[in-house]
This record gives structure tokens, C-alpha cells and sequence, in this order.
């Protein structure tokens, strides 16, 4: 390894460190927010259109990340942190069901997945030589496909279709994590707080999956 490819890699690893802070973090503030939400907000918020009203904050924020992750010190850290909150407290009610149907066990099974998923997925993303850049359309499509199939699914709801959009989001979300880690080495610098809420986005989904999968095979 000569010295411009030492630099190269060195500056590799300081931004994936960066970015997985940022990921840890938004976890820990996330885990906040859904411990504090049945103490701040009223249980009939979570029955009614109150979770609508989440739901569209949680997605307004994660589509304009990567714009108010760009601003300044400490703007973008409070829209960080807000985001971070709005999520947890978005999860809460499925957490809560969740201990409902299958208690710790069911909710630590979905973790261990999940992060078992996410590291042989970010390892295979981060080495392989092949180049997966060409998968972004197929990505943004299957995404939206699955956000438009959840609204409708949510306003007419089917166990069934639950089950199935569930079982394609974890091999969507799967697939997409090793997408973002090979993107990362194509970062600039300043943009950890992006990549990092990126995959932050990207490993909720796929939690939320998993959970959803576990309790639909417990019913």
C-alpha cells in the first residue's frame, strides 16, 4: 500500500467511524423517544389521527435529510435530534403491541435479526467488487412502492397484505443497506450526518419489518 492509498483509506475509516456515531446515536435517541412517549403523550393520540400526524412528520423530515443535514452547527444537530425523537415515538405503538403479542422475547429476536441482516449485508456492500450503483433506480421504485402499499394497507388494513409487505421489505431493506455502505467511500467529508441518517432511515425499516414478520408468524 503506498502512501496516497493509505491516506485514502485512512480517510475511509475516519467517515465510516463518523457516520456509524451518528447512526448509534439516533438508536439511542430513538429508544428515548419511544420509552418517553406513553409518559408525554396521551394513549388516544396513538388511536386516532394522531399517528397520521407522526407518520407524515417522520416522512417529511427523512425526505428533506439530506438538505437540513447541511446546515450549520447547531440547526441541522436539533433537526437531527427532533427527527430521531419523531421516530421513536413512531415506533412506540408497535413496540407496544409487539410485547402484547410475544413479550421481550419476540422484540429481542427482531433486534438479533435485524443487526445480524445489517452486518452480513454492510460487510458484503462495503467489499465486493461488484458495482451495485446501478441498483439506485430499482431502489428508489421498490421504496416508494412499498410506502404507497403501507399507506393504502393502512387505511384498509389486511393481515395478509401486512405479512407480504413485511417479508419484501426485508429483503428490500436487506439489499439496500449493502447499496449505502459501498456508497459511502463516495461521500464528501461534511456529509456524515446524511449517510449516517440514511442508513438510520434504512435499518428502522428493516427492524420495523422484521418485528411485523415475527408477530404475524406469533397470530
Amino acid at each position: 500500500m503506498n502512501f496516497m492509498q493509505a491516506q485514502t483509506y485512512s480517510h475511509e475509516s475516519n467517515f465510516i467511524l463518523k457516520v456509524m456515531g451518528y447512526l448509534a446515536l439516533a438508536f439511542l435517541i430513538a429508544g428515548l423517544g419511544s420509552y418517553l412517549a406513553p409518559y408525554l403523550i396521551p394513549a388516544k393520540f396513538f388511536t386516532g389521527f394522531g399517528t397520521w400526524i407522526i407518520y407524515i412528520l417522520a416522512m417529511t423530515l427523512a425526505w428533506t435529510s439530506h438538505k437540513w443535514a447541511q446546515f450549520s452547527r447547531p440547526l441541522n444537530f436539533v433537526f437531527y435530534i427532533l427527527f430521531s425523537l419523531v421516530i421513536g415515538v413512531m415506533f412506540y405503538p408497535l413496540l407496544f403491541v409487539s410485547f402484547q403479542v410475544g413479550g421481550i422475547e419476540i422484540v429481542a429476536k427482531a433486534f438479533g435479526i435485524t443487526g445480524l441482516l445489517a452486518v452480513a449485508t454492510g460487510v458484503y456492500g462495503a467489499t465486493t467488487s461488484r458495482d451495485l450503483s446501478g441498483f439506485r433506480g430499482f431502489f428508489t421504485v421498490a421504496i416508494l412502492g412499498l410506502i404507497i402499499v403501507s399507506i393504502i394497507n393502512a387505511i384498509w388494513y389486511s393481515g395478509i397484505v401486512t405479512l407480504i409487505i413485511s417479508g419484501l421489505g426485508v429483503v428490500i431493506f436487506s439489499a439496500f443497506i449493502a447499496y449505502q455502505f459501498q456508497m459511502l467511500k463516495y461521500y464528501p467529508e461534511n456529509r456524515a450526518m446524511e449517510a449516517g441518517i440514511g442508513l438510520f432511515i434504512t435499518l428502522f425499516n428493516l427492524l420495523t419489518s422484521v418485528l411485523q414478520l415475527l408477530m404475524g408468524s406469533r397470530r
